[in-house]
């Protein structure tokens, strides 16, 4: 019996599917290739840390406090950095009161050999969240703002679907609004959080998203949204008859002493590091940034020292009243009932951390991360203790803002244990 050749048709649909696949493949390489390839560089650490010169190890402000305290508190930040290596973190705590505590270690600017100081200025990633949530408890309690009113209340010619949305909504991360686009983040040049483009109102940004279906209806979900912040900061203009850079400044950066803190610009800015990706004792510049649509949900920069002195502020009902600062760090439920998967309350997270005193005595914390490229930082309150801490780094890698935050709950440990 002679063999059968298989069917030529057959030959030539594989070719043809084998043709078309080829030229797909070849299309977008032409069009994310250079993209991907180009952008990717920005984030690839190519460069070794230069060491830190002894003399400049951990530059620190104590005033009144124990040599053995001090010793151990720059001891732990010092090991910080070193441990995923980065090119600086900085760092200050309080109790009783007052500030303790401030250093800083490593270089804000490693291309000019400039150490990084205790008034160093780093960007705050989402640690603006909290901080925009202060200004708004201060029009509550200033008559201005209804926390469940509607922002038509407030402001005109939003799209339908935004117009019963509410501050409370908003600032709780229940609104429905979406975050950045599901583009990966290392798509850099389409990537949302990568935006270069110079708004200079924030209703100037809200088209990036305003248009965009709510994600589901508010109340019923939780979706974390920093443009869900940067809507709630055009609701608070409204209410305060102020810009937002304005009356940030005029509500709770003077008031609560935050020298060294601003709205984050593409500008030059006296103080503020230079940004860097990379870990692990290597680093690359940062892909240049510009925050200036989202300043309320990631837009700021400050200090360690400043954060501990708005944390102070509220632990001491300098800012707030008795009744909007509990507001302000009570979880909101879902519609359901159910609480939301993060215990958000309004711009802070509220827990009950086993990881100061061990799984048989959690302690009470308020607390905020942050990240974005050249930044990471952490900033924690323990209401119980009176004890504020904050710590911030000029890297963007998720190692910088796990470190953050580890170093965090290093120094509140040694605040618990004097």
């Amino acid at each position: 019996m002679s063999s059968q050749s298989p069917p030529k048709k057959n030959h030539s649909l594989g070719r043809r599917l084998l043709r078309h696949a080829r030229n797909l493949l070849i299309i977008c390489a032409l069009l994310l290739g250079p993209n991907v390839v180009f952008f990717g560089l920005w984030s690839w650490p190519g460069q070794a840390l230069p060491e830190v010169p002894a003399a400049q190890d951990v530059q620190q402000d104590a005033p009144g406090l124990s040599p053995q305290l001090a010793k151990s508190l720059a001891l732990a930040l010092r090991e910080s950095r070193e441990r995923v290596g980065l090119p600086s973190v900085s760092a200050a705590i309080a109790w009783d009161g007052q500030l303790q505590w401030a250093g800083a270690t490593g270089y804000a600017d490693i291309e000019r050999g400039l150490p990084a100081t205790p008034r160093s200025r780093y960007r705050t990633g989402s640690v603006a969240k909290p901080i925009t949530a202060v200004a708004m408890m201060r029009l509550v309690d200033a008559g201005k703002l209804a926390l469940d009113a509607p922002m038509s209340n407030y402001v005109d010619g939003l799209p339908a679907h935004l117009q019963p949305l509410t501050a409370k909504l908003l600032a709780s991360h229940r609104a429905g609004v979406r975050h950045y686009t599901w583009i990966p983040a290392w798509w850099m040049g389409w990537h949302e959080n990568y935006s270069t483009h110079q708004y200079d109102t924030v209703a100037a940004g809200l088209p990036m998203f305003v248009d965009d279906a709510l994600r589901f209806e508010p109340g019923t979900g939780f979706r974390y949204s920093t443009f869900g912040y940067s809507l709630l900061s055009r609701e608070l203009e409204g209410a305060a008859g102020q810009d937002f850079p304005s009356l940030l400044d005029t509500l709770v950066f003077q008031p609560a002493g935050m020298v060294d803190t601003a709205v984050d610009t593409a500008a030059p800015m006296p103080g503020r590091v230079a940004f860097y990706a990379g870990g692990g004792g290597l680093y690359t510049p940062s892909y240049p940034i510009d925050s200036s649509y989202k300043i309320a949900g990631g837009g700021m920069v400050t200090t360690p020292t400043d954060l501990v002195r708005l944390g102070l502020a509220l632990l001491g009902d300098d800012l707030l009243s008795k009744t909007a600062t509990r507001e302000l760090w009570t979880p909101l439920a879902l519609a359901d009932g159910s609480m939301n998967p993060q215990n958000y309350a309004l711009g802070w997270r509220v827990d009950d951390s086993v990881r100061l005193l061990g799984e048989d005595r959690p302690v009470p914390i308020l607390h905020h991360g942050g990240t974005q490229p050249g930044a990471a930082a952490f900033f924690v309150l323990l209401p119980e203790h009176g004890i504020v801490v904050a710590v911030m780094s000029n890297s963007g890698k998720s190692s910088a803002r796990a470190e953050a935050q580890e170093a965090a709950y290093a120094l509140a440990r040694i605040a618990l244990a004097r």
